[in-house]
């Protein structure tokens, strides 16, 4: 990754995350945000996801996202689904995720961690 000049560690950004559905079995939601990418470009995106309860606590699910950035898929935007494992805290959530390498949009497999400010609850 370092040859590669995407050696970023910490890739601070900023969201919001609205729950258009917040029912017994699971979550809707919609997402944005930015970031600083491992290429040290701002990458932002938008998505729309579900994820099931299991638990209390836990969701499990993903969303479908578009992305932009000019270190992924040689600058072009492009859309991409997400799993996202998350622990609810009431009024703050961890979310895990999972971005696999995929061709030339992304040649890098990465896991990422975020918190995210509930909103629409």
């Amino acid at each position: 990754m370092r040859n590669a000049g995407v050696d970023n560690e910490f890739n601070p950004g900023l969201g919001l995350k609205y729950s258009v559905n917040h029912g017994e079995r699971g979550v809707g939601f919609v997402e944005t945000g930015f970031y600083r990418d491992s290429g040290s470009n701002t990458a932002t995106l938008v998505g729309i996801g579900y994820q099931f309860k299991m638990g209390q606590r836990w969701r499990l699910g993903g969303a479908l996202v578009a992305l932009h950035s000019q270190t992924y898929n040689h600058g072009a935007p492009f859309i991409a689904p997400l799993p996202i494992l998350s622990y609810d805290m009431g009024p703050l959530a961890l979310n895990a995720i999972y971005v696999p390498a995929y061709k030339d949009y992304n040649e890098f497999a990465v896991f990422g961690f975020y918190f995210s400010v509930p909103l629409g609850r």
